[in-house]
């Protein structure tokens, strides 16, 4: 009986230990990890300032901050909605406790803006012969309020030029007027360009969408209500764009309305208003540029507008306070859909908790006499998950100078990992570098990784299009941090429960000693 029971005990033993062998195997596969028999041995490292101050970033402090962000009160965080609202507010909070300043550029904490839906305008064209048809015998492309315009003729006005070598505006008066222009420019008797004196033309006609908007300023500075531009040449690229545009459900951010309402014309409908069907045939002087035309235009403005904001905070620096270093992530979230809420604990909660204990490292090196080099500045994005609106905005409207920005370091989804049930000593991190130059970034990581041997580096190896991408548009140097792929992704099991807590602080204080390097290396 006790050799029976020996043999059981062995049979399980060994069982076990090949079981142990083979979710080994399956994690050094997954992640890239060496056997720890051949890792060399270690010389004795002391901390850094970076590692002492990092021990101020908690698994509590992250716990609370992911379940605070993705409450069910903060109803998923969509994009111009109440819950969106609070969770500003909520980050705005955080950083008053913290002393944490805002920008000077803004008046409080929050960075306002308006996102622009374009929906598909209610217009109606009608003369005293004909009506015609939006998005067939007419389109336009700026956004307008919402108006009645009634005129009882049309001024010609040619190439809608005005330059010092031709300008079809002289001696015209157009204020408050419909005015007509065709496209192109003209040529001399040998076929030469006028304004650009040879066969090339020039910056009025080269480029569709440039000369476009040359021909629109024109008409604007000269105070015209409308513009009707028929451009033979360039009809099917206008009309394809259009209808490109409205498909898509295209967003904008402060939009700005002007005063001229401008509206490209087909064939039809400009044989229909002059009785030519070529600009060409037309002559005319400056006596003969009305067109009497009478003419009624009803525009209405059906574009979805939404307000939101992005919430920013600073640290000032010491010795070189006029540079900058940016940490950015995204608060909002998909909100409700169908009645089920999308909490986004991992996406992007994570990271604006990553965001919080940083920024609180940071306090706590400067009450204890280490002020940063370079001064910091955290961004937290609204609109990412609706066309990364809010740093669309901040690019257009910086609060500290883009030349100045030495590097911006965006923190997403954290907090998971791609196979959770196989939770090591090991934290995987995807990182994106690039536009750092000279500046050997990867070695001052890999530096700090040999003292990090918890955190296992996937340089470039995966991630998705987020807010950087912007600050990488402008040839500034950015580093991605990304936790991977996790099963919950913009599901409404995205909840704070299922986010390892344990994950989200190694990879914060990880990170955090990046940030450090970068705020204090006088080689940068």
């Amino acid at each position: 009986m006790t050799r029976h029971i020996y043999y059981i005990f062995l049979a399980y033993l060994l069982l076990g230990y090949s079981c142990k062998s083979h979710k080994l195997k399956k994690l050094e596969k997954d992640y890239e990890l060496s056997d720890k028999k051949e890792k060399k041995k270690k010389t004795k490292h002391l901390p850094t300032l970076a590692e002492v101050f990092a021990e101020s970033i908690t698994s509590d402090d992250l716990d609370y901050h992911v379940y605070n962000l993705s409450a069910d009160t903060m109803q998923g965080r969509k994009n111009g909605t109440p819950g969106q609202e609070r969770a500003a507010e909520y980050i705005k909070d955080f950083f008053i406790d913290e002393q944490i300043a805002f920008p000077l550029e803004l008046e409080g904490y929050y960075q306002n803006y308006t996102v622009t839906q374009n929906n598909m305008p209610v217009v109606t064209f009608e003369t005293d012969l004909a009506a015609y048809k939006y998005g067939e015998d007419f389109i336009s492309f700026f956004p307008h309020d919402t108006i009645n315009i009634q005129q009882d003729k049309i001024i010609y006005a040619g190439y809608g030029i005005e330059d010092y070598k031709y300008n079809d505006y002289a001696y015209q008066d157009v204020k408050d007027k419909v005015v007509l222009i065709a496209g192109g420019e003209p040529k001399d008797a040998y076929g030469n360009y006028i304004i650009s004196g040879g066969r090339k033309p020039s910056e009025w006609s080269a480029d569709p969408i440039h000369s476009y908007i040359l021909k629109r300023k024109a008409a604007l500075k000269h105070g015209a209500k409308a513009l009707l531009i028929y451009d033979p040449q360039n009809t099917e690229y206008f009309w394809h764009n259009f209808k490109k545009k409205f498909q898509n459900k295209e967003l904008s951010v402060s939009a700005k309305y002007d005063s001229l309402y401008d509206f490209f014309i087909n064939k039809e409908m400009f044989a229909g208003i002059t009785g030519y069907e070529d600009p060409a045939d037309m002559s005319y002087d400056r006596k003969t540029r009305k067109l009497s035309v009478p003419v009624k235009i009803y525009y209405k403005n059906t574009n979805k507008l939404t307000r939101s904001k992005n919430v920013i905070g600073w640290i000032e620096g010491e010795e070189k306070k006029d540079e900058y270093i940016v940490v950015i992530s995204h608060y909002d979230g998909l909100g409700i859909k169908n009645g089920t809420i999308y909490p986004g604990a991992n996406d992007n909660a994570s990271g604006v908790a990553a965001s919080f204990e940083m920024a609180e490292a940071f306090r706590y090196a400067i009450d204890s006499g280490y002020v940063p080099k370079r001064s910091l500045v955290f961004i937290h994005f609204s609109g990412k998950e609706e066309g990364m609106t809010g740093s669309k905005y901040y690019i257009k409207h910086p609060v500290v100078p883009l030349e100045k920005t030495k590097a911006v370091i965006e923190l997403h989804q954290l907090g998971r990992l791609k196979n959770e049930d196989e939770i090591g000593e090991f934290f995987p991190v995807y990182i994106g570098l690039d536009r750092f130059g000279e500046y050997d970034i990867r070695k001052k990581i890999d530096d700090i990784h040999a003292y990090n041997d918890h955190i296992k580096i996937h340089y470039n190896a995966e991630y998705a299009p987020s807010d950087f991408l912007q600050f990488k548009a402008m040839d500034i140097p950015v580093i991605y941090y990304y936790g991977g792929s996790f099963n919950d992704y913009h599901k409404p099991t995205d909840i704070a429960e299922n986010v390892s807590y344990e994950i989200l602080k190694k990879r914060t204080k990880f990170i955090f000693q990046v940030i450090w390097k970068l705020a204090n290396d006088k080689n940068f």
